[in-house]
């Protein structure tokens, strides 16, 4: 695959996960009155496995680093005011959590070398053992 290819998709995937991610860290759920932020960790988790899953599938780090600028100019959009008084990432600590660590596992996720992919190995026959396989009447 050329390294363009490589680049615009790791960049739409990119892209889209992080705008799914910048939306899940801020999801919580009540349990026993206490309030647990599991979208932090959902969204830190995805953002790191999509970064890996690119460096492991393309064989080159330059995917995972594509993702993480990706990550970066998406996370940075969202969270400035727009015009109309929108914004996503407010002044909370799971979303300046989600800034900061997001950041530091993904840089340390882009840095890692490539995970190789599982070879497909077929066991030679050779001698008797291919003869029996071709001919398995003449043996008996």
């Amino acid at each position: 695959m050329t390294k363009l290819r490589i680049v615009l998709f790791s960049a739409i995937v990119g892209t889209f996960v992080s705008i799914i991610a910048g939306f899940a860290h801020a999801d919580r759920i009540v349990i026993l009155g206490m309030r647990i932020p599991y979208g932090l960790i959902l969204a830190l988790s995805i953002c790191v496995l999509t970064n890996l899953w690119l460096n492991r599938q393309f064989q080159t780090r330059l995917a995972g680093t594509v993702f993480v600028v990706s990550w970066v100019l998406v996370t940075l959009r969202m969270a400035i005011e727009s015009p109309t008084g929108d914004l996503i990432f407010t002044v909370t600590w799971y979303s300046t959590a989600y800034i900061i660590a997001g950041a530091v596992l993904l840089s340390m996720a882009a840095v890692l070398p490539a995970m190789r992919q599982p070879e497909t190995h077929k066991p030679e026959i050779n001698g008797p053992e291919l003869a029996q396989q071709i001919d398995p009447q003449s043996q008996a």
